[in-house]
């Protein structure tokens, strides 16, 4: 559970617009929760609330935690102090909603400053505070005050106790620190000023995080290989440049080759070109490649590690690849062996109402012979409209051998 922020961060968190995922993101911030733990509490990656984060604190006005808890003064610390308390109050067998009222009222909360806070009805505070007084057998706000408090000092000892004997640790930790520190220099920025304006710095991010992120900022994300001697799959170099001006409408391709179509009408703010260590794009396998020729693809790809699967009776010299994977137009490393599934068994396709050049087309896209095999078609102005095919012979569904002639029947002559 994400702990609320104070009054004055929550009026903020709504006044300046910060969306719920912004909000929880920057609450997670507040409390002291890891990256990592704001992510399981919010169902979303790490990389995701980072982003979500830097959001949030370029809204605020703010560029990092520290300032963020600097800006609300002690509100980290009073979340933990809360969420300890909260913790407390659980394993007295206290419900989720009685623990969340009495750690409120413990601090010193009215009835009606709780209710707002935990977006509940007043009558609901009252209620969950005198059954939980009830089952702690206390009586006041005092009486409750001093019960947590005693809850709270013996780990306090115990953390205390393991203090003292981290100390000469510590002292070691932090020379080892100031030592990588020199070595490294700072923490790189979390984003990048340019023309097109601020940039997620996505450097060091696997491809798809990196990918998610740019796309979130309306950054058009581009792959290509880089020979860097980094560790595999690894984002080294961004390059963010103006869109190609013969862009159009163009929807991204993820790094498993996922076409997001979706994403079309997204106003692209700039193309963002991620250069990616050790990764190879798995060259576009069509259904009307051979085995032969996806072997060669593959290899001039560089990718040499190919497993065939044969389906049903194969012809050796006259085949197709009807699936690959990973699939076209994803990113993996030459070492990663490519599935391929051949048959020489194809379905006649559904061509019904396709005009005499898109027919032609689809059935030579299966691996099949059209008659008649047309490779450009026209009409004269004067005709009613183009011809469309009616029925195939074999027909539409039906198996047929890899280079079988199909027969195409339109529903008019067709002209020179």
């Amino acid at each position: 559970m994400i702990p609320t922020a104070s009054q004055e961060a929550e009026r903020d968190f709504r006044e300046r617009g910060l969306t719920g995922r912004e909000a929880d993101a920057a609450r997670s911030a507040l409390a002291g929760m890891t990256a990592a733990a704001a992510a399981l509490e919010m169902g979303v990656s790490s990389s995701t609330v980072g982003n979500f984060r830097q959001r949030a604190y370029r809204k605020l006005g703010v560029t990092s935690a520290r300032e963020l808890a600097a800006q609300y003064g002690r509100q980290r610390e009073e979340g933990r102090a809360a969420g300890d308390s909260r913790a407390a109050l659980l394993a007295r067998g206290l419900s989720q909603t009685q623990s969340d009222v009495l750690s409120l009222v413990a601090e010193g909360l009215s009835t009606d400053e709780v209710a707002e806070r935990l977006s509940v009805a007043p009558g609901t505070v009252s209620s969950a505070r005198a059954t939980g007084y009830r089952m702690l057998g206390v009586h006041s706000r005092e009486e409750l005050a001093a019960l947590l408090e005693r809850e709270a000092a013996a780990p306090r000892r115990r953390r205390a106790a393991r203090l003292a004997a981290a100390c000469l640790a510590a002292v070691m930790v932090v020379a080892a620190a100031v030592t990588v520190t020199s070595y490294l220099g700072s923490q790189p920025p979390a984003v990048v000023e340019t023309e097109f304006g601020e940039v997620p710095n996505v450097v060091g991010m696997d491809p798809q995080s990196a990918w998610e992120v740019l796309v979130a900022e309306d950054y058009f994300p581009v792959i290509q290989e880089s020979r860097s001697t980094e560790s595999p799959g690894t984002v080294v170099d961004v390059d963010v440049q103006a869109l190609p001006e013969n862009m159009g409408i163009s929807m991204p391709l993820d790094p498993s080759g996922t076409v997001h179509a979706e994403l079309n009408e997204t106003p692209w703010k700039a193309e963002a070109i991620l250069s990616v260590s050790g990764l190879r794009k798995i060259p576009n396998i069509t259904l009307n490649c051979s085995e032969r020729d996806a072997r060669k693809l593959l290899e001039d790809a560089g990718f040499s590690n190919v497993e065939v699967a044969y389906q049903g009776d194969v012809d050796p010299s006259d085949n197709r690849v009807i699936l690959a994977r990973p699939t076209s137009g994803s990113w993996a490393s030459p070492n990663e062996p490519v599935e391929l599934t051949v048959t020489s068994d194809v379905t006649v396709p559904d061509v019904l109402g396709m005009t005499p050049l898109d027919a032609s087309s689809e059935l030579v896209l299966a691996g099949l012979s059209p008659d008649p095999y047309i490779t450009e078609w026209s009409y004269s102005t004067s005709d009613t409209g183009t011809p469309v095919a009616i029925a195939t012979d074999p027909m539409c569904g039906e198996t047929a051998r890899v280079g079988d002639t199909v027969r195409i029947i339109f529903d008019r002559p067709l002209e020179e």
